[in-house]
Parts: C-alpha cells; structure tokens; sequence
C-alpha cells in the first residue's frame, strides 16, 4: 500500500541557498500569514508552533534557508527564512539597500528565469537587500520578498553605475574575452539586449562598424557596455577590431546570401523563426528577397535595413521565372456541402475569409493533412478537403457512402453547421434517440438532421445494437464534447456535489495543505477553492491539470526540450542535473505512452527545478541499515517512496531499491512508476493531475497534500506545451460536479 506523503512540489517554491555567516541575534519580522516553527531546518523536522504574520523574533542562527528563532515568549525553533524579514544586513552583504538601474526589472519568487514574475520594478527604485548568491539577489520591496538579478542593481551612493553580481554563476562557461576589449559590428543593425537571449527586450541598436567595448562573452552572447550601462548582443556580429574596419564583404558573416522571389501574394515577415513571433512586415508576390540562411522551414531575410524570418515555403530561387504558380498542376473539384468555409490558414484555428456553395466548382492547388490550398477571389484559401469531390463524380452533394444509424449517448449533444465547435448549432439530440450517419472524418459525423445535414462529435454517438445508456465514460452519469482550437475537451458528469468533495477531503484532516502561506494546513475554503474545476477552465494554464496523460505525443524535438532544460540555473554546487536530457525524457515518456510535457514539468516541481537534496544525487553507503559493498550515488526526481520526517533518506533508498543510479535510468524508472501506480492503473482513475490530487474514492491514494499542487505543475506544462505542434492530439477531462 502507498503511503501518504507530504509532496514535494513545496521545493519548487522555496528556493534553496547557502548558508551565509550571520551575526546572531538580530531581528525579524515574518512576513507570512501563519509559518510553522520546526525542531530543526527541514521541513522532514517536526512541527513545534506556529507565528503570526508581523511577529518579531530574534534570529540566533542561519542554515541553508532556515533561520533558527526565539519568540518572544521565549520558544525556540526552526523557520523558514524565506519568510522572515530582517532589518539589517547579512554580515556578507555589501549594503542594506541598493537601486534598480533598468527599466521594469522583474521581482521573481525565485532565483532563476524558471520562476513566476511577481512584480516589476522601476528605474531607480530603491530596495532592501537579504542576500546575494549565484547572481540572484534576494530583495525585499513593498512588503513582499523575491528574486531579481544582481546585474541590474546599483549601489545607492553610485548608481549611475550597474554593479556587477558579487559572484557569477558557478557553472562552466565559455572563456571570457579581457575586460574592455574593443570590436567592431559586421551587421547591418545588431540589436542590444537587457540579456543573455533572444527573451530579454531590445535596449537599443548598434550599425555595422561601429565598435564596441566587450566586458565578457559567454556561450554565444557577449557583454558589452553601452550607454554607461551594460547589454548584451550576439557574438556572432563582433569581430576583432585589427580584422579591417569597412564594410567590404568580408565583414560579412561567413554565410553566402542568395536572392530568391516570393511565391505567395502576401508572406508575413516575422521577428523570428515561427509563428509565434510578431509581425515586422510583409513582401509581395514576386518581390526579390535576400536570404542570409535557412533553417527548420524558415529563412533568416534582409529586409528594410534589418533581419527578419519568413516561410521558406513561399520563397523560391530567382532563376525559377517570376510567377507566382506553383509547379504543381491544379485541380477543378466540387463542394460537396452545403456551405462550406474557406479559411486564411489550414486548420479551423484561423480565420474564415468566406465560403463556398454545394456544387460550386473550385480550383485546388494543392492538399495536405486533410486541407486543400485553394484559389478564392484572386487569393489563397484553404477549405477541408473532405467536402470536396472530383468534378466528375456528378453535380450532388450526397456521398457514394452507405449510411448507417447510431444512437446518441449524451444527455444532449449539439448539432452543429460544419466540423468543429466554430460552427453554429442548429438544433440538438436527446439522449438514446437514433440518428442517420452519411460520413465520419476526423472526430465528426455528418448526420441527416430534420431534412438537411448537421454534424456532431463521433464521440457521442454508439452502434445501435450497444444499448441505450448514457454513459460512455463508465460511472460519471453522462458526459459531453468539444472541440476547442483544434484539441478535444471532454466534460465528465460527476455522481456527486462540489460540496460533497470538499466535505470528503476536508474529511482527511491535516492531509491538505497550502505552501503558499508556509506549508501549513488548508481551510475549507482554500480547499473548496482548488478543487472547483470552474476557477481554472479559463485559462490555458489552469485548463492543463485536466489534460488527459495517458498518451505519449509526437512533435516535440530533443532540441527543443534541451533548449528549456539547458537553460535551468545550476544549483548550489554549480551543476545542472536535467542538462541535455531532453532525449531521456522523450524516451520514457514514448516507453510508458504518458505525455512528455507533463513528465518534464512534475519533475521540474518536485525538484524545485534540479535543486533538491533528492535529485541532486546522494551517496548511500548503507541500506536499511546494512553497508554496502562500496558507495552509490543515486537520484530521485520525484520524491517517490519519500516519507515525510525522512524525506531525504527514505527517497534515497527508495531510488537505491529500484536502481536509480544515473539520470538516464532515474527518468526512465520514474516514468514507469508513475505510469503504473498513477496514471495507466485502471483501478484508480488518475490519469489527469487533478484526478492524481483529487481523488474522491480513494483519499490515500492522492499524489500530493498541497491543494496548489495540481495547478503549480500546470503553469510549468503552460511554458512547455506550445513545443506541440498542433493541438489536435490534446484531449482534455474536466469533471463537472452534480
């Protein structure tokens, strides 16, 4: 049997530090609602008390994020120094208050980019220092404590000046160049940003040939001064001063630009390589167009002056003669619906541009994935191709198909003008009541509806020998469909009230809790709160706690996910665990047929993004009691087998028990856990993360005691799952109580 515990998910939220040399008996104030007070600094320590918010106490000692305390009736005990302001300084602190010297810095509530902005800060704020530690500063403004990078703090007596971090990141980087070596721009425009990445905002601008004082360079970027302050840009666009200072094409990148000609009668420039990169501009058709580089389908441009990406789809060489007619021999066919939309885009997540009658011949330039690139009005359109019949077939719009009937099973299902929710309803089903079916394609049924046809979601429909019940998802009294930008949202009607769930896990006791006020036990209310699905369908992020995780989704790269996970702060020994196992991940995921983006996602949680004791490897010695023959280092990324009171050993021997001994196998071994005790075990019925927080028949099986948990894991996934490349493979579940 799986033993309650209390989740880890609380490691995500509580950055982890150092010990700093402390002066003792200085002052605090806690900043929190209620903060429990341990018998020692972890929270596998025993509960003692609990303090007020603004309760000052005497702090006597500092250890790795816990302050050891004496209140003033004289208790002693152990408290996250997290949630404990003080007054004065760290002995290892150059100054008590610093400025901001940027422009809407962001106060993160914790010490790396992977963290949620809590505010933003202005130019010249003034701000209380905690401490300092791998370039992050811990600050306190406004009442509230967070994270911003030290880069953008200044001394307050010469803040015309960024001060540097007292110590940069211990990771390995790239050699650095000497402070204030001169180097010249060899692009037209090189852009300054506010950081290390393409993710930070444009500060301003360099011309090519211009130089430029370089203070360091790392992994492709280089530090430079600008201005009186510092920004970053590029590498790739410096070169060393003594190579020549004009603008022959030498000093060009060492790619060779090509001209090619656009092929579509408007092609969006973006400001980088996807569609979810803004919009700087636009070509025409048969507009010449100089291409630096291609890669991944999109081509890196020149255009007004600058950079910007566009579609190689609708580039071709120059030499290929000036018309806009793609090398393909078009098409006549023959609407075989009633009205049928022409679109911007192929797929019903873009816009309708017009429509198209039964019969109407229309010219097809291509097909692919079910769409048809059509000419509409002197454009380009696309319609679905399954309402499109050769020309000559003949002039009707019924299919050469046999219907079939099928039986509704759903208290009401909606009848709708076209495949997809973004038609309109014209009419509706009742439950077990019988109905024609002409055709089925991709999730949808085109019906005989009251002499015309309709469509409805195939996934409420049965064979008419299966019987007459309603419902298909077995104990939950009925259910409906629909189909939301492309990915399946199914509703599961529930046996049972909002009250009567809440009541059944209030019922646990202090088996709930909440770390957004320091771990301790939740109210009825903050209960009542998270375990409503209706406080989290409204948003992208809430709605991923009911994404169905038993299926391993194609179209998301290694690449992709290294470019997330590399970019992880190191901890405290300077290592990054998860670096470059985006492959790992992918891997287990397939294995176990669970969803990657989750997988990634609970491990960055439970981890506190790489940091823990528990995934940053232990050495074992001894197991369960008895030595070993020699020390094994082993990992464990999501507090599997970790008691509360011995999180940290009964974790490692947990990881030693199932042979945990590298990253690799730690991911491919958690996946296989959790796919068999969670979310691929048909006697529990968890396979979402609300259903894994919220069981309702079985209390103990529950994954995690913070009632945020679910919701936290979710707004991690939001970062990752547009790395899908569509969203037509989501399926969702969200419970809807009686």
């Amino acid at each position: 049997m799986l033993k309650c515990r209390i989740a880890m998910a609380t490691l995500a939220l509580i950055p982890f530090t150092a010990t700093n040399a402390f002066a003792s008996n200085q002052e605090g104030i806690v900043t929190a609602t209620s903060l429990n007070v341990r018998s020692g600094p972890s929270t596998d320590s025993s509960f003692l008390f609990s303090i007020k918010k603004n309760d000052r106490v005497t702090i006597l000692k500092s250890e790795n994020g816990w302050y050891k305390i004496s209140t003033a009736n004289g208790h002693e005990g152990w408290a996250s120094s997290e949630y404990i302001s003080t007054n004065t300084s760290d002995t290892n602190q150059q100054s008590n208050k610093k400025v901001v010297n940027v422009d809407n810095l962001n106060m993160r509530n914790g010490a790396s980019t992977s963290y949620r902005v809590i505010m933003k800060l202005n130019k010249g704020t003034v701000i209380e220092i905690i401490s300092d530690s791998n370039g992050w500063t811990k600050i306190k403004h406004d009442g509230r404590i967070g994270f911003v990078a030290s880069q953008y703090l200044s001394s307050i007596e010469n803040n015309n000046q960024p001060t540097k971090p007292e110590q940069q990141p211990n990771v390995p980087v790239q050699p650095q160049v000497s402070v204030g070596k001169t180097k010249v721009v060899m692009a037209t425009s090189l852009n300054i940003r506010s950081g290390p990445s393409t993710g930070n905002s444009v500060i301003g601008s360099l011309k090519n040939n211009e130089k430029v004082e370089v203070i360091s360079e790392s992994n492709g970027w280089s530090k430079i001064k600008y201005n009186g302050k510092e920004g970053y840009v590029s590498s790739t666009y410096l070169k060393d001063s003594n190579e020549g200072g004009t603008s022959k094409p030498d000093e060009k990148p060492s790619v060779e630009t090509k001209i090619k000609v656009v092929v579509a009668t408007s092609l969006n420039v973006r400001s980088g390589p996807s569609t979810g990169h803004g919009i700087i501009g636009s070509l025409k058709n048969n507009e010449k167009v100089e291409v630096i580089s291609e890669s991944n389908g999109w081509s890196k441009i020149k255009y007004n002056g600058k950079e910007g990406y566009v579609s190689s789809t609708y580039l071709k060489d120059s030499n290929e003669g000036g018309t806009s007619k793609p090398d393909v021999e078009t098409k006549i066919k023959v609407v075989a619906a009633t009205s049928l939309n022409v679109r911007s885009g192929p797929s019903t997540g873009h816009g309708i541009i017009g429509s198209l009658k039964n019969n109407e011949k229309v010219e097809v330039i291509s097909e692919s994935n079910g769409w048809s690139k059509i000419k509409y009005n002197g454009k380009e359109g696309y319609v679905s191709s399954t309402y499109l019949k050769d020309s000559n077939e003949g002039g009707t719009s019924k299919p050469d198909v046999e219907t079939k009937i099928k039986v509704v099973a759903a208290t009401s299902l909606n009848v709708r003008s076209g495949p997809s929710t973004s038609h309109g309803i014209i009419g509706s089903l009742k439950n077990n009541e019988k109905v024609e079916v002409i055709s089925e394609s991709n999730g949808w049924s085109k019906i005989k509806y009251n002499g015309k046809e309709g469509y409805v979601s195939s996934a409420y429909l049965k064979d008419s020998n299966e019987g007459g019940g309603t419902n298909p998802g077995g104990g939950s009294g009925g259910s409906s469909s629909e189909v939301v930008d492309g990915a399946t949202v199914n509703y599961r009607n529930l046996n049972y009230s909002l009250q009567d769930h809440v009541n059944k896990q209030a019922s646990k006791g202090n088996g709930n809790m909440i770390s957004s006020r320091g771990f301790v036990q939740a109210s009825r209310s903050d209960i009542e709160h998270y375990i409503n699905p209706k406080n989290f369908t409204s948003s992208k992020s809430g709605m991923l706690q009911f994404l169905r995780l038993d299926s391993y989704k194609s179209g998301i790269s290694a690449g992709e996910l290294n470019g997330y996970l590399n970019s992880l702060s190191p901890a405290s020994n300077g290592t990054n665990v998860f670096y470059n196992q985006g492959q790992a991940f992918l891997d287990a995921a397939r294995k176990y047929n669970i969803d990657v983006v989750y997988l990634v996602a609970h491990s960055m949680v439970e981890t506190g993004y790489g940091k823990s004791t528990l995934a940053q490897g232990q050495v074992l010695t001894s197991y369960k009691g008895s030595p070993l023959p020699q020390p094994v280092k082993v990992y464990n990324f999501f507090g599997i087998g970790a008691f509360d009171g011995t999180a940290n050993l009964s974790g490692a021997e947990a990881a030693y028990k199932n042979g945990w001994t590298t990253v690799e196998k730690t991911i491919e071994g958690s996946a296989k856990w959790l796919s068999q005790n969670y979310i691929h075990n048909g006697g529990y019925d968890q396979n979402t993360l609300y259903k894994m927080r919220w069981s309702y028949e079985h209390l103990w099986h529950q994954y995690a005691t913070d009632v945020n948990w679910a919701n936290v894991i979710s707004g991690v996934m939001s970062r990752l799952v547009g790395m899908y490349d569509t969203n037509n493979n989501l399926v969702y579940e969200v419970p809807v109580h009686r």
